[in-house]
This record gives C-alpha cells, structure tokens and sequence, in this order.
C-alpha cells in the first residue's frame, strides 16, 4: 500500500520530534510522506531533509531555504490524506483552530492532534463530522499523553462511572514540588516556562484551562459529553505558597486536581492539601495519575511519566498506527 500523504501543522517542541519519529520509528517508517510543515507564519512544501535537520537541531522552521511566508493549512487540503497537528490551544474562543478542524474534516483529511481545542469545546460535533467525511481522529495525546488514559476511558465506556479524580497537569505538579522546597510561586512558574514544562502563557496551566481541557476529553470518550465550559476552574493560586509549605511538614502534599461525576455533569478542577499516602498525593512532577470510580464501588487506577514532547511525539505514533489499521480496512473491498 502506497505511503500516506500528511502535512504536519505546528513546528514546536512536539511538532519537531513528532516529525524525526516518523521518519526513524522502525512501525511506520516509509508509511507515511510528509510533504508540508507548517507554522505559525507560514510553511515549506516539500524540502524534507531540510526539515529534519532543523528538527534535529531545535530549531525554528523559518530558517528553512524554502520558508513561504503565509502558506496555511487550507493550502494542503486538496494534497493530504492524514494532517497532524501540534499547535498552541485557543480555549477562551476556540479559533482558528475550531475552524482548522472543521476545514480539514469536511475535505476528507484525518487528523491526529495533540490539541487539545478542538475536542474540549466540541467533542462529539467533531466526532460526528470525521464519521460522515470517512475520517479519523486520533487524539491520545490531549490527555496524559504517555499512558493509556484515552484507552482506559474507552475501556470503560458503558460502565457508570461515578466520579474520576486525577491529577493530569505535570506542569503544576512540578512548581509545587519547587514551592514546597522554598520557591515563590512567581519563582516556580518562571523556572517552568524557561524549561519550556509550561505553556509559553503559564496562565493555560496556572488557571486551570489544560486540566479542565483534559477533564472535558476524557468525560466525553467515557460516553458522558462535556465541554470546557462546564468545567469550575479553580486557579492554583487559591492555595497559599505558607500553606503549601506547612502542609508538606505535616505530611500532606499540595495538589492540583481534575474531578468529574460524568453522569450529573459536574467537573471541576482545583488545588487542594491531600494526605501522603493517597495515590493521587504521590504523584510525581513528570507523572499523571487518574482514578475511576465503577459503579460497584471498584476503582481502576492509571498512573505513570508523561510528557516532555518526545513522549507526546510517540503517542501520537501510537494513534498513526492505528490510523494505518483504520486506512488498511477501509481500502481492503469486503469479501
């Protein structure tokens, strides 16, 4: 079967990585083509090697000999079968990257995303439209991207879900680690975004958008639809720097946590003071953990490493390779 023509959207930390990984990963090299890369001011078409060098040096795509300024994503929609994409989060209006679904999805483009806009705000509208075009979405990489949290909640799905607790931003995780230690939060949050751990506008992280965005997804895939907006955010700074500091010596740790009871419709996320010794507690700075509470008063309980973008870049390998099953299926006539 022919290799799959792709365009990649966003030329960032994930982008560049996602974009070695394709070309060296032993289950999809030479099965995909990747003849545009874009980003935020335009674009190459073609002048993959160029690329690659770029990415293997960190560096930005308009260096690239045959940057076009201005070539968009509606340039490539009559020249891809599969897009994916790695670009900031638009929460607040949702645009231009509700439009970009939309557009890709309506020609008949598959997509894979780490973004997480589009599936926050309208989950099943997206679902719906890629259904009716003969199109796929994958998305593992919105939500704890590094273990299987996509999977479990399909997994689960025709269960009654009772309530979800998790921890799901490493970014927070890991300024509350350098708050208890002795930094100021201002401090803490400015050490992340150098590291490049947060957002470049901390306040995705800090406000609570990235968590509520990942409560939303998972509630959705769980069955129960949820957008963005129903979602009560609680910034981290309703939690003290003194009280995150006492806490620890008490033997509780400060948290910030995503919480949904599916079938009411409530889920918020918040920072609060949790005892040591609760699964959620131990959460480390590079890791996520999610509980889910079954309706026989079980529990099923994920937790493990997530991000950087290299581990972002392999779970989004992860959905091209069930892509490539996808495609495989629906090119093979019926017997």
């Amino acid at each position: 079967m022919r290799a799959v023509r792709a365009g990649l959207i966003g030329f960032g930390s994930v982008g560049r990585r996602l974009l070695l990984e394709l070309y060296s990963h032993p289950l999809v090299r030479g099965r995909v083509e990747v003849g545009y890369i874009l980003s935020s001011r335009g674009g190459v078409r073609g002048g993959l090697d160029e690329a690659l060098r770029l990415a293997g040096r960190d560096e930005k795509l308009d260096n690239h000999s045959e940057f076009m300024e201005g070539l968009g994503y509606r340039d490539i929609l009559e020249d891809v079968e599969l897009a994916f994409i790695a670009i900031p989060p638009s929460y607040a209006e949702g645009e231009p990257n509700l439009t970009m679904y939309s557009e890709l999805l309506e020609s008949g483009v598959s997509i894979i995303t780490a973004d997480k806009t589009g599936l926050a705000l309208r989950y099943s509208t997206l679902i719906g439209l890629a259904e009716r075009m003969k199109a796929y979405i994958g998305y593992r990489a919105t939500v704890a991207a590094g273990i299987p949290a996509i999977d479990a909640a399909r997994g689960l799905r025709g269960r009654r879900i009772r309530e979800v607790r998790a921890v799901l931003n490493a970014t927070i995780n890991y300024i509350l680690g350098f708050v208890e230690k002795g930094l100021s939060l201002s401090e803490a949050i400015m050490r992340a975004v150098e590291e490049r751990l947060a957002e470049p506008d901390p306040r995705i992280d800090i406000e609570g958008w990235d968590a509520a965005a990942k409560i939303a997804i998972l509630s959705s895939t769980l069955g129960y639809e949820a957008s963005i907006r129903d979602v009560d955010r609680r910034p981290l700074t309703e939690l003290g720097e003194k009280e995150i500091r006492e806490a620890a010596g008490r033997g509780f740790r400060a948290k910030y946590i995503a919480e949904a009871r599916p079938a009411e419709k409530e889920l918020k996320v918040y920072p609060t003071l949790l005892e040591a010794d609760n699964p959620l507690a131990r959460t480390e700075s590079n890791e996520n953990t999610i509980i889910f509470s079954l309706e026989e008063g079980g529990e099923v309980l994920l937790s493990g490493p997530v991000g950087p973008a290299w581990r972002t870049a392999k779970t989004m390998i992860t959905d091209l390779i069930e892509y490539l099953e996808w495609r495989s299926r629906i090119q093979t006539p019926a017997a």
